[in-house]
């Protein structure tokens, strides 16, 4: 009796467990993408490992290339934007960097050394949130403690430090990203056009509230969101929008009242105020918000739509802006369009087992690739169905109509060259002779 051979199913597939819970998810340009993940900081049986694999025309393969790490486990990656090197975020704290040297198809990783290293391993909070500025000039670290740092890349020379009695909140920091920011119109009457743009940083924090900092102004806050929770402005169905000088009162729309922030993401679009997409949960499941950073600097939502039933857990941005994937708690991932208004478009139940940990796009939004903690990783076609063409549709209506009247015009020429008349081929019918009508 011959033993069956374990392993993937033979011929394509779109999904591929890599053998180890799975964290962080990163796809740069091309097919190549990586995953990390692990057993821990003890010894489970399960590696800690960053893995490479390939993604193209929408199936998996088996892993090209891995990089192990000891008992040290990755528990978040960031890509630069040229994706010549990969930054990691580890589970008992620190950060460590590798850079990616592409020979081929499979790539090497090259640890880094002297100096710099030192600088690395300076860095010791327990980072839960990375984001590259698009530029790839600067890298910014929330952490558990409520900490924040931006930093100058590769040098990682400090340019903001918001730590210790520095810190925001209290809060840990859930996530974060630039944001382009122009100043009101009599701060740019000041100075030229290109320094007026400044960076903003959006944070997230645990209690789902967000912040919007100025990074070049020393980390002042810009503005805040957070439910409208105490005393005479309590109310399930607003928000509080405040600066040092202003409050607002922003009112949810049906169905989001007491939603929270969970995920952002912003997306640098020429010619236009570049939006801030959020991931926000509430009892009645997640929702996308597409929000607004004035030259006021005070922050503003635009619209919003419900994504899905459960919680979401996980949200990326296409390159244009034009879409949002979200991952949920229960393993399902949904597409939303955003032109020309928001709206659910795509839907794939179950695409994992149990709760998704990651979503990214492809460069050109073709394919949409999540990871989940049952080691698995799923690729989708972003593809949506073409809409109905009405003009084919009614030529087909009217060859049908045509057909069946050639046809009863053929069975009564038949009737009457058998003899039968008008009265009877009515009758029999089941109509009415036209005099009598």
């Amino acid at each position: 009796m011959t033993k069956k051979k374990s392993g993937p199913p033979p011929g394509p597939t779109k999904t591929f467990k890599y053998g180890m819970p799975i964290y962080g998810l990163a796809w740069p340009e091309g097919t190549t993408f990586y995953v990390c993940g692990g057993g821990g900081s003890v010894s489970s049986g399960i590696k800690n490992r960053l893995v490479c694999a390939e993604a193209d025309n929408g199936t998996l393969t088996d892993q090209i290339a891995e990089y192990q790490f000891g008992l040290k486990c990755p528990m978040r990656l960031a890509i630069t934007p040229g994706g010549k090197s990969i930054l990691f975020a580890i589970g008992n704290g620190g950060i460590q960097r590798l850079d990616v040297e592409q020979r081929g198809k499979v790539p090497r990783f090259i640890e880094i050394t002297g100096s710099l290293e030192e600088r690395l391993n300076s860095i010791i909070h327990d980072v839960k949130a990375i984001a590259f500025h698009p530029s790839g000039d600067y890298v910014a670290l929330g952490a558990e403690d409520g900490s924040i740092a931006v930093y100058e890349w590769p040098s990682l020379k400090v340019k903001l430090d918001l730590s210790g009695t520095r810190r925001i909140s209290v809060e840990a920091i859930k996530d974060l990203d630039f944001v382009p920011h122009t100043p009101a119109t009599e701060a740019r009457s000041q100075v030229s056009s290109r320094a007026a743009v400044v960076k903003a940083l959006m944070v997230i924090l645990d209690d789902g509230s967000a912040v919007a900092l100025d990074v070049d102004n020393g980390g002042a806050v810009l503005s805040r969101v957070k439910l409208s929770t105490k005393g005479d402005l309590k109310n399930d169905k607003v928000m509080l929008i405040s600066s040092n000088e202003r409050l607002l009162l922003h009112h949810l729309p049906p169905g989001m009242e007491r939603a929270e922030f969970s995920r952002v993401k912003c997306r640098a679009l020429q010619g236009a105020r570049s939006p801030l997409t959020c991931l926000m949960n509430n009892r009645n499941g997640c929702h996308v918000g597409l929000w607004e950073l004035g030259d006021d600097g005070l922050l503003s939502m635009r619209a919003a739509c419900k994504a899905a039933d459960a919680a979401g857990a996980c949200m990326d941005v296409s390159a244009d802006g034009s879409l949002v994937a979200v991952g949920t708690s229960e393993g399902d991932v949904v597409l939303l369009g955003c032109r020309p208004y928001l709206r659910v478009v795509k839907r794939f139940p179950r695409a994992h087992m149990v709760f998704t940990t990651n979503i990214t796009f492809n460069k050109e939004a073709t394919y949409v690739l999540s990871s989940s903690l049952d080691a698995s990783a799923t690729v989708n076609s972003t593809a949506l169905p073409q809409p109905a063409d009405f003009k084919k549709i009614l030529v087909i209506i009217m060859l049908f109509i045509t057909a069946i009247l050639m046809c009863l015009l053929q069975l009564v020429r038949v009737l009457k060259k058998r003899g039968m008349t008008m009265a009877e081929i009515y009758a029999l019918a089941g109509l009415r002779p036209r005099e009598e009508l």
